[in-house]
């Protein structure tokens, strides 16, 4: 297993776990799972692991249009850098 993605069960918003190593060929999926990001999405990612550039741009992405990140490493906090030095659309 490269990675993991699991929804949770909640009835106000998306959850989803995803554990293991990120990597550009998982993407697709990972996108296809999360939908709608403005729609109430939480991303819990205490068990990832590592992620590669191609991913934490897509982390950066998701979290630019919306998506929330629980349990992040120090880490790959500071590999994805701060929130706001993203481009948030309308600001």
């Amino acid at each position: 297993m490269t990675f993991r993605i699991t929804r949770v069960d909640d009835p106000r918003r998306t959850i989803l776990e995803v554990d293991g190593w990120l990597q550009v060929d998982g993407l697709a999926e990972l996108e296809q799972a999360c939908g709608d990001p403005s729609a109430g999405l939480t991303l819990d990612l205490r068990g990832l692991r590592q992620a590669d550039e191609a991913s934490l741009a897509a982390l950066r992405r998701l979290r630019a249009a919306g998506a929330s990140f629980v349990g992040l490493s120090a880490y790959l906090t500071l590999r994805l850098g701060p929130a706001s030095a993203e481009h948030k659309p309308g600001v």
